[in-house]
């Protein structure tokens, strides 16, 4: 679901162990840029998930990455169950999702309070604690949301990435040195993975679904 150009090579490899990987998206360029890439392996809907109309009980895994927290708050649920209905009994439903509690954006809060207390102070300027606004709808629920899917799936949770693209670029310097620290906190994530899903920014949700849901 959403599957955009199938932005990096690496997800390409998601579906080689299938027979098809259809592809969901609202643009059609990102559709036909998807379809050179996978070609005849790949199966093409155009249109809102919501109402394109999709067989239930077809699917042997589906995929939303990055896209459920981009949904209005009210109506992620509804995409969720829609997932759920698709896949078939025993069948995963796989979502790397936001978490809105880390530890970094409780980092975050605390810096920008204390800017704003200097600059009430006339120490700093208002425009270094100014906060940009962000142009894509972004709501993303608690990791315990995640618990009302209960009776439809075997819910599991998984750390997926600690950081975002910008923090970690920040973090992680481009050479050896990064690359260590890379395959320290990926061990650390192996290890804590409860810590690291709960504190840290991308938690990937797999839902298997109930061997007796229709």
């Amino acid at each position: 679901m959403a599957s955009g150009p199938i932005q990096y090579e690496e997800y390409l490899e998601y579906s080689k162990n299938f027979a098809t990987r259809y592809c969901v998206d609202l643009s059609s360029d990102a559709l036909a840029k998807a379809e050179l890439k996978i070609g005849t392996h790949g199966k093409f809907l155009l249109g809102s998930f919501f109402d394109l109309e999709i067989e239930e009980n077809y699917f042997d895994c589906a995929v939303s990455l990055h896209t459920i927290y981009h949904m209005s708050a009210d109506k992620q649920e509804e995409a969720i169950t829609k997932l759920l209905k698709i896949v078939k009994p025993g069948k995963p439903v796989i979502i790397v999702y936001s978490n809105p509690d880390t530890l970094i954006g409780i980092v975050k809060v605390a810096y920008r309070r204390i800017l704003k207390g200097l600059s009430k102070l006339g120490l700093t300027t208002e425009q270094e604690v100014d906060v940009s606004s962000k142009d894509l709808y972004f709501h993303s629920h608690s990791i315990e949301w995640w618990a009302r899917f209960n009776k439809l799936a075997d819910v599991q949770i998984y750390p997926w990435r600690a950081f975002d693209v910008k923090h970690q670029k920040m973090l992680f310097p481009n050479n050896a040195f990064g690359r260590s620290m890379l395959s320290v906190l990926f061990y650390l994530e192996e290890t804590f993975p409860i810590f690291f899903y709960r504190n840290f920014q991308y938690p990937m949700i797999v839902l298997t679904k109930n061997n007796d849901e229709t």
